[in-house]
């Protein structure tokens, strides 16, 4: 409590001049201490001096509120009484009844102590002592990061506390120490330590341990989770967080994170040296020997080697801005095989943690990206690799793109206005076994937008693109189409499958080129009432597209644009495909409908429905797309929303024969007073040829309910209908308020599409605010 750091005795040869003051003082002396109070006065020269009354002095950037402040120069003590508030030039603040300080304020005494650590931190106690070296001693101490009072102002028991016979604040060291301290919860004694102790809370960053995550699994048997994190500096920082399993080991895993001007890094890592897992030597899959007869292991055994080598995780994301407009960056997730991650539950995480939809990942990416992107041009330099985690999929035989270089720059059109687009892709796919591909496009393309007086919106828009293919191994075959394969939902050989391969894969190496030009033009017009209770906005659409009828199946392997969706998003684009290998040819008109209606009550009611239609039918897209017939599926969506307690959204595409459903999604949210919940159900035909399923069907649910303010229960669940199972289950009991959070969770997996068996798992994570 260093407050004035100059001595206050300069005080005293003015005082002594100035006798009994009855107005409000204010004394500014050399060495810059401001001094204020209502009423100062000294009964003699040799008394004490005495200020009262709103008494504030100020030091720099350290200031003291106190009701009276008495200097003694003969002892040179200063005491302050009376709600004595000191704030220090770092922000910290503390409370006492009445302090007392020598002359140069470096040491003293304060009872009934109070202070602010951080931005809630508390720590009371008896009496302090302060001591030269920045070290303050609590008696009797007491720290909690939770309210003590109510929104009324009256005392409340704390969430959790901590009291001790001594706590030892460390204000060089940025620590705090407790002696005898005895933690409580709810005000319940739940375990004694002799000692202690914990980074300052006012210290933005400090090296220590994290609050753990204790578990148990059918899988892993028991677990625990000790995080250790290392504040390297400013701009730099490090977790190490062993995870003990008493069935599977010890996985040794952390995170690095490092922020520069220019840009920064994530890398989490982790490897562990597998107990308890077996490999199956005719599918590389690692099994979990609990989940295996004892047969079946023999079994395997007698296959081959089954031993199982180190298993290892990186995720990793960084990027950096690089002279004249360029930014690096690297995206990198990586296993040591396939069902590592169902093994061992683990998943990027805080920062690197991503949406993830109701199917598992299955496949993860890898790319080193150069990228300029300005107002007029854009230009990206990509290396991108594939891993498979499929049981079905052998990664020999998944592309990388090594390089992929897409460039293209806007010019506005002279005369007739508008914007040119010229630009093209350079593009090699190598594969360890199958087919590689080196393909070049070169393209230009021109789009206008133009509104009429009377409200009509057109769009002219066109293409002119030039395709160049090289093919080398090509009668290896593809993923879907190799030996062992599943095409069409039956197990087939490689020469079965040659009818679905240009050159009916026949042809080592051949080379192809193409020429596609496509011109359109589009029409809208928004039509809008505006009525007291309600808006309302109907809006006619139509696109015609007019391209060469040519075919290219039979001279082009389709690797980028096997799996894309028909849809109310897609209705209107000029190629309905994901990427390049696949082209739209031929006439075709897209038309469609949407409207949309909100009420004053908050009733808000939207929708859209199109069609395709085409002048002959077209060969490029599979039947279960919807697409290709000269009529397609009819493609819709529609949304309700009541203000922020009801919201729905169906997507949907329909046979237009038999009027059968194709695809549908819903998404239904709702939530009234303390209760939520949510509802996702998906079908759609399945277009995988990997896959022996016709459809895809999945329904997944979520509850929320509030038991109290800071209690609330959940669940979700989610159930492949398609197959009669559930895929996962799971439950969470959650508290939290300003000081603290724990959660208790069980959950239960199904995960035997990857070699494991059903796990069950209850964790309990807590979360001490302030520590």
């Amino acid at each position: 409590m260093t407050l004035l750091s100059t001595s206050i005795a300069a005080l005293s040869l003015t005082v002594a001049t100035v006798g009994t003051a009855q107005q409000s003082s204010e004394i500014a002396t050399e060495e810059t201490v401001l001094f204020r109070a209502d009423t100062l006065y000294r009964e003699t020269a040799n008394s004490p001096i005495v200020a009262e009354g709103g008494v504030e002095a100020y030091a720099g950037d350290q200031r003291l509120l106190a009701d009276t402040l008495i200097y003694d120069p003969i002892n040179d003590i200063v005491t302050a009484k009376g709600e004595v508030v000191v704030t220090t030039a770092d922000g910290r603040s503390f409370y006492a009844d009445q302090v007392d300080l020598t002359g140069d304020l470096k040491q003293g005494v304060a009872t009934n102590f109070g202070a602010l650590l951080g931005e809630q931190g508390r720590l009371v106690g008896a009496a302090v002592t302060r001591g030269a070296n920045g070290v303050n001693t609590i008696e009797r101490g007491t720290y909690t990061a939770c309210e003590v009072c109510d929104e009324d102002g009256s005392a409340t028991p704390p969430t959790w506390q901590v009291k001790a016979v001594r706590v030892i604040q460390d204000t060089n060291g940025q620590k705090i120490r407790f002696r005898h301290a005895t933690f409580e919860a709810f005000g319940v004694p739940l375990f004694y330590t002799p000692y202690f102790e914990f980074p300052d809370p006012s210290v933005e960053r400090v090296s220590g341990f994290l609050p753990p995550s204790l578990g148990t699994s059918s899988r892993t048997g028991f677990e625990i989770d000790i995080p250790y994190y290392f504040a390297i500096s400013d701009h730099q920082d490090a977790t190490f967080s062993p995870r003990y399993m008493t069935n599977l080991g010890t996985m040794m895993k952390g995170e690095y994170r490092v922020l520069s001007p220019k840009g920064g890094a994530v890398i989490q890592a982790g490897m562990i040296s597998p107990e308890g897992v077996i490999r199956d030597p005719q599918t590389g899959l690692v099994l979990i020997e609990s989940d295996l007869s004892g047969s079946e292991i023999d079994q395997l055994r007698a296959l081959g080697d089954t031993t199982v080598g180190p298993r290892w995780h990186v995720f990793a994301e960084a990027a950096t801005d690089l002279e004249d407009e360029w930014v690096a960056s690297v995206d990198i997730d990586l296993v040591s095989d396939k069902n590592y991650l169902g093994t061992y539950d683990v998943a990027p995480d805080g920062a690197l943690k991503e949406a993830v939809d109701i199917l598992q990942p299955d496949r993860l990416e890898n790319e080193l990206a150069f990228t300029r992107d300005t107002a007029d041009s854009f230009t990206d330099i990509r290396a991108l690799m594939f891993q498979s985690l499929r049981p079905t999929e052998d990664n020999d035989f998944m592309a990388d793109a090594l390089p992929r270089i897409t460039h293209e720059r806007r010019y506005p059109f002279p005369g007739i206005g508008g914007t040119l687009t010229l630009g093209g892709q350079a593009l090699v796919l190598h594969r360890p076994a199958g087919l590689d591909t080196a393909r070049a496009i070169a393209r230009a393309s021109y789009e206008k937008t133009h509104l009429t007086a009377g409200g009509h919106r057109l769009r002219l828009f066109s293409e002119v693109r030039g395709d160049a293919y090289r093919y080398q191994d090509a009668d290896q075959g593809l993923q879907e189409c190799r030996d062992g394969a599943f095409v069409g939902g039956q197990f087939t050989t490689y020469e079965e499958c040659r009818e679905f391969l240009p050159n009916e894969g026949l042809v080592d190496a051949f080379s192809s080129t193409r020429y596609l030009p496509t011109a359109g033009v589009e029409w809208s017009y928004p039509l809008a009432r505006f009525a007291q209770d309600v808006s309302i906005i109907i809006e006619p659409r139509a696109q015609l597209v007019i391209a060469p009828r040519e075919d290219y199946t039979d001279d082009i392997f389709n690797e980028d644009s096997a799996f894309f969706q028909f849809d109310t998003v897609t209705l209107f684009d000029w190629i309905k495909s994901t990427g390049d290998d696949l082209w739209e040819e031929g006439q075709r008109i897209n038309l469609g409908l949407s409207a949309s209606a909100i009420y004053a009550n908050g009733l808000s009611v939207g929708g859209s429905v199109g069609q395709q239609w085409r002048a002959q039918d077209s060969s490029q897209f599979l039947e279960d797309t919807g697409l290709g017939d000269t009529s397609s599926d009819i493609v819709g969506e529609v949304d309700v929303s009541f203000r922020d307690n009801f919201a729905a959204a169906t997507q949907f595409r329909v046979d237009d024969e038999d009027g059968t459903l194709r695809r549908i999604e819903t998404d239904i949210r709702g939530q009234r007073d303390r209760f939520a919940g949510t509802l996702n159900y998906l079908r759609v035909d399945n277009n995988d040829l990997l896959s022996q399923e016709e459809r895809d069907e999945f329904l997944t649910a979520g509850v929320y309910y509030a038991l109290s303010e800071r209690l609330d229960l959940g669940g979700t669940w989610l159930e492949n209908l398609n197959l009669s199972e559930t895929i996962q289950q799971r439950l969470i009991l959650r508290w939290a308020d300003e000081c603290l959070t724990w959660s208790l969770a069980y959950q239960y997996e199904n995960r035997e599409e990857d070699g494991l068996d059903e796990d069950h798992s209850l964790t309990f994570s807590v979360d001490l605010i302030g520590f």
